[in-house]
């Protein structure tokens, strides 16, 4: 289980000034708990080029979490931090985001058994760097995307991952996700509404009455656009919720470019014939 914070603007702007001191402190906050790891994907005004990086500290013990989050602006980014689920990896290898293919990839969620993960790969992929469900996940949505990079090609891509899980008798709760993609940003939000993850603490001590985990909000403002999960901003930020089996896309210019449908593997379930 992990926590994710992507962002559009239509100038170079750093974490803390898109989302506020106090949304910024409990992010902070968020990783005594979400303490496997953290890392970023990003691009700068005038460069093409995709830029990452990763790390197996606590974003809260590590000093460059501070430079990323207050000394960098960028024009859109996205950043996670992570809570190893039980059984995996915590190499570098296994921290988000992961990268491919000109994509940045960070994903909320798990998907069981461990051991029949590589069902979700695609014919033909090469094998993954790490152990993570995530990273397969990432595998078999780049394969259903193909060359298509935008919200509605996102949402169909997600959706067939879905039935790819079901298909193979599956479970997850979540594959809420992030994606960088060029001049976009995709919140996918595909959750089981109402569902929490059990045997594990999720929140720091101090938060008394924690909001639905799984849930995804989007904030917007002048000239930027936010989507985050649940924890990050507080009373003091108004925020819209984004409905599960959708992909809110943020575009270059720092807003909602587009909300798409995700239908396949939610509606109608695929089922092995007899």
């Amino acid at each position: 289980m992990c926590r994710l914070l992507g962002w559009s603007a239509d100038r170079p702007v750093t974490v803390a000034e898109v989302i506020g001191d106090a949304a910024l402190a409990r992010l902070r906050d968020l990783a005594c708990v979400h303490a496997q790891g953290w890392g970023m994907a990003w691009y700068v005004e005038g460069d093409d080029e995709l830029h990452t990086h990763r790390s197996t500290m606590a974003a809260m013990e590590d000093p460059e979490f501070e430079q990323f989050t207050t000394g960098m602006p960028v024009r859109r980014g996205l950043l996670h931090l992570r809570m190893a689920t039980p059984g995996l990896g915590l190499t570098e290898q296994d921290t988000h985001p992961f990268v491919a293919d000109g994509l940045a990839f960070a994903h909320n969620g798990a998907i069981f058994p461990q051991d029949r993960l590589d069902v979700l790969l695609p014919p033909g992929a090469p094998a993954p760097a790490g152990s993570t469900d995530s990273e397969r996940y990432f595998a078999r949505l780049r394969d259903a995307l193909g060359n298509k990079r935008g919200g509605a090609a996102v949402a169909r891509a997600a959706g067939r991952v879905m039935s790819r899980i079901r298909w193979h008798e599956l479970t997850t709760s979540s594959l809420n996700a992030l994606l960088l993609a060029g001049d976009e940003v995709h919140l996918i939000s595909l959750h089981e509404p109402g569902k929490e993850p059990e045997g594990v603490q999720l929140w720091p001590s101090d938060v008394t009455t924690p909001p639905p985990y799984l849930d995804l909000s989007l904030m917007t403002g002048d000239g930027f656009s936010v989507v985050a999960s649940s924890g990050i901003f507080g009373d003091e930020t108004p925020v819209i919720p984004v409905d599960s089996a959708s992909v809110v896309t943020l575009g270059k210019d720092g807003r909602v470019a587009r909300t798409s449908a995700i239908t396949e593997g939610i509606v109608r379930p695929l089922r092995r014939s007899a």
